[in-house]
């Protein structure tokens, strides 16, 4: 890669405005088990989103408006993600929350590494969003593409993963990093060939100027690139886990439902964003609704179609996930089995 100095956008005042969510109600200790069913005491899961509150979390919005949490006795505390605010590890790490929603695996199976007791319990989306933007002239179509390219990002990890795809390709890391927003009209002056880009997002604005999806323009995940991954990836405490099984038990079933219903009506889920949870970030409805509806086949793929939505594939993550992470340059990866636990998925999926 060509080295430049590279900076960060800020973008984040929105998030630091919004802080944490109210707290809804005290948090519940541990619950009892009996020897024929757990018990079903209300509770509360405290979350850390790996985003701003959009569309990302059309399921969660759903089940919360509709009081599905409520009525199966489980109160939930929201916390905002995005630039300028604790990751979802770090608030994990930390004690704010139990549940994180990590962007992708790595921070998560680090961190692990690293010593912390988390435990994988699912997937929102079974592929990554992100990818590479490009347009007719020089397209970026396949892992080869990339290679002489100057490809506009917005930090550092951007660079890397660029490096990680073409080294799992077994392709030369000879590219150009062009620091950079996320404002597509980059691409459009010509500042890059290509822009690292989510499929749900900078699209749209192309769209907006009368520009063609695969004529015009092209979009390529992670995954099509090379990277396999997961996308707003679920962990827990183990200790947490043990003592309140059934609690997240109830909060998976009823946002998985919260998903499907947004699957049916996608509408729904867009206007909740843009005018109850995220009303503070000024979301476009329109483009709400039309990043969600992109984002609805990301939930899906042969092992949810077997097992439910938020599945894990075992072989998969400790495959073709963690080689793309090695080739990354990750020395150090977890065990699978001593991580990932779908059993909370298949009572929920029940």
């Amino acid at each position: 890669m060509k080295a430049t100095s590279i900076t960060r956008r800020d973008f984040g005042r929105r998030a630091l405005a919004l802080g944490a969510a109210p707290c809804i109600a005290p948090f519940a200790a541990g619950l009892a088990t009996t020897t024929n069913a757990q018990s079903t005491r209300p509770g509360t899961v405290k979350t850390a989103l790996s985003w701003i509150p959009n569309h990302q979390f059309a399921g969660m919005w759903i089940a919360l408006d509709r009081g599905w949490f409520d009525a199966d006795g489980v109160k939930v505390e929201w916390r905002p993600g995005g630039p300028n605010t604790p990751n979802p590890v770090e608030r994990v790490s930390s004690g704010e929350v139990q549940l994180g929603q990590q962007a992708n695996p790595r921070p998560v199976l680090e961190a692990i590494v690293r010593g912390n007791d988390f435990v994988v319990v699912g997937s929102r989306f079974q592929r990554q969003p992100g990818g590479l933007l490009s347009l007719a002239k020089r397209p970026v179509l396949e892992p080869k593409d990339m290679v002489g390219k100057r490809i506009i990002g917005p930090t550092p990890t951007d660079a890397r993963t660029i490096e990680t795809a073409l080294k799992a390709n077994k392709l030369p890391a000879d590219f150009t990093f062009v620091p950079g927003g996320t404002d597509p009209q980059a691409l459009l002056d010509g500042q890059g060939d290509a822009m690292v880009a989510f499929a749900t997002n900078q699209p749209l604005a192309l769209e907006a100027k009368g520009l063609v999806k695969d004529k015009d323009f092209f979009h390529r995940t992670w995954d099509q690139l090379g990277v396999p991954g997961y996308s707003n990836f679920l962990f827990v405490p183990r200790r947490w886990l043990d003592e309140n099984r059934d609690l997240l038990v109830r909060y998976l079933k009823n946002e998985i439902r919260g998903w499907k219903e947004n699957e049916r009506d996608p509408a729904l889920g867009a206007r909740l964003a843009a005018e109850k949870f995220g009303v503070e970030f000024a979301l476009d409805p329109k483009r709400e609704l039309r990043s969600n509806q992109l984002q609805i086949p990301l939930l899906h793929s042969d092992d949810t179609a077997r097992n439910g939505l938020f599945w894990v594939n075992r072989d998969r993550l400790g495959g073709p996930v963690y080689d793309a992470l090695r080739a990354g340059g990750v020395e150090r990866l977890p065990d699978v089995d001593k991580i990932l636990d779908m059993s909370v998925l298949k009572s929920a999926n029940a």
